[in-house]
């Protein structure tokens, strides 16, 4: 079976660029026909893995992994249709593949993403997958995030209507939250249903209202519903008065959450604004937001803070200022931001402050910046350093050097994971690098060794539609953030190897 899904995948693979030429061919010689405007793309990616991490407890997770995806797209005059069929293979059960790997939620063979599309001035439908947010997410967020890794589409239909300044948007369909499910170690599987309104005004004013319903498995009782409903209003205009941008946006969410002896229900609110003016070559921005019991899986507030540090959406009020400054002159951006923090309890207060600064000088661009985060009734400090640079060696060439250092501590214990990397890139054939991490532990009685994490890496690009990619060696794994989302991505130990063919 595992050879026959192999085979039937690398048959699509090689397959597909010979649609995609024989298109192009019809395209070049029928220039006045009914497929003049008919186009064929896509990518096929093999990922091959050779897991040998030993786990905390000195047990050997040895497991090898094939990934087969390809991603075949078509447009013609205002229809689009695409298909992402990914084909995996694990030499274990997936019971014994790292918990960690978000691909052993997926099926042997596995329709990832589908969809059939209609586009024209006033009207827009897509059946199949799609990725969409309401506002600034407060109703309704679920979107791709290739730095951490998701990648869960909803499975529905969305449908937009426009007449002049108004838009209305109707969607619905189900959709699973993969980081949830690697915790409970169980399926989840949701439904959701919403709308929105947004009127654009004159003088660059806008405003808005949106609606979401969801149920969605419960976390305390298998196999009964958790019920949500999210109704938000937004409102906003830019360069008010020549200078001045604003955006605010407001939601009610009401859930009954099922529980093993009684239901109960939660009332909760959220509230987000922003205000932000430039002043020549500085630009302020100052951010409040006061979330009371207002998270579920598929809305992410704005964080009013920097996009990859950890944040908590649910319980929370606060402001934030922030200040950016651009030297012409020298060519250097400075920022510096300061936020003040509490839950609604008022027992756990924070501060953070972040500073940094970008510098191109000639052949040279360097960035830097450090975090700091007090969470003061806990007695926890939460550090991050990030240092980049990047040195061009004539036309082609480019010398990039990087170091990131997160550190959480207290009287207690000492947690941090060092990483850098040091590469060379040569356009336009390839690039190769070599990674250093060290992770150390600490408590208030026992200091332990310190880790170390190898890794070196190699990108080569035969023709611009193919490149090879190479990786062995250690990496730590950790916390990693993106627009405000996080995950902790599992160590690695071994050979990971990938090819991509764009047509």
């Amino acid at each position: 079976m595992a050879r026959l899904g192999i085979a039937a995948a690398l048959a699509l693979a090689l397959v597909a660029p010979a649609f995609s030429q024989e298109a192009e061919e019809t395209d070049t010689t029928d220039t006045g026909g009914v497929f003049s405007d008919f186009h064929l793309f896509g990518t096929t990616n093999a990922f091959f893995e050779d897991n040998q991490t030993t786990q905390e407890n000195g047990e050997e997770n040895d497991y090898r992994k094939i990934k087969l995806l390809v991603s075949v797209n078509a447009t013609w005059s205002k229809f689009a249709a695409g298909l992402d069929l990914e084909y995996l293979d694990y030499s274990v059960p997936t019971d014994e593949v790292e918990r960690g790997d978000l691909d052993r939620l997926h099926d042997e063979v596995e329709a990832r993403k589908y969809y059939l599309e209609y586009l024209s001035d006033h009207f827009s439908l897509r059946l199949g997958t799609f990725f969409t947010s309401f506002g600034h997410g407060m109703t309704l967020y679920v979107q791709k995030n290739d730095q951490i890794g998701l990648d869960e589409p909803v499975h529905g239909g969305t449908a937009t209507l426009t007449f002049g300044r108004l838009e209305l948007t109707a969607l619905g369909g189900r959709v699973t939250d993969p980081l949830l499910e690697i915790q409970r170690n169980r399926e989840f599987e949701d439904e959701i249903m919403g709308g929105r309104v947004l009127a654009r005004l004159p003088y660059d004013l806008y405003v808005g209202g949106s609606y979401v319903e969801a149920k969605l498995d419960s976390l305390m009782v298998a196999g009964a519903e958790d019920e949500v409903e999210v109704l938000g209003l937004e409102a906003g205009g830019y360069s008010l008065a020549g200078f001045l941008d604003v955006n605010g946006e407001w939601a009610d969410m009401e859930q009954l959450k099922r529980g093993p002896l009684e239901d109960r229900t939660v009332d909760g609110h959220g509230r987000y604004l922003s205000l932000s003016s430039t002043f020549g070559p500085v630009t302020i921005l100052v951010e409040g937001k006061d979330y009371r019991d207002f998270q579920y899986r598929y809305n992410l507030a704005p964080n009013a803070g920097r996009p990859v540090e950890t944040y908590d959406h649910d319980d929370v009020e606060g402001a934030r200022l922030q200040v950016d400054g651009y030297i012409t002159a020298s060519g250097t951006l400075l920022f510096a931001s300061y936020g003040d923090f509490d839950n609604h309890a008022e027992n756990d207060a924070q501060t953070e402050w972040y500073v940094g600064a970008e510098e191109t000088v000639g052949p040279l661009y360097a960035e830097a910046s450090y975090f700091n985060r007090d969470l003061t009734d806990r007695h926890i400090r939460e550090e991050h350093t990030i240092v980049d640079a990047n040195l061009r060696t004539g036309n082609r060439g480019d010398i990039n050097l990087g170091y990131d250092f997160r550190l959480e501590s207290s009287s207690t214990h000492r947690f941090g994971t060092h990483r850098s990397h040091l590469g060379y890139s040569w356009s336009p054939y390839g690039s190769i690098g070599v990674r250093y991490s060290w992770v150390e532990k600490s408590t208030i009685d026992t200091t332990f060794p310190t880790t170390e994490f190898w890794g070196g890496e190699i990108e080569y690009h035969p023709i611009s539609a193919i490149t090879v990619s190479l990786f062995g060696g250690k990496d730590p794994g950790g916390l990693i953030c993106s627009g405000g989302q996080c995950r902790e991505e599992p160590p690695f130990e071994g050979l990971r190897a990938r090819l991509t063919y764009r047509f």
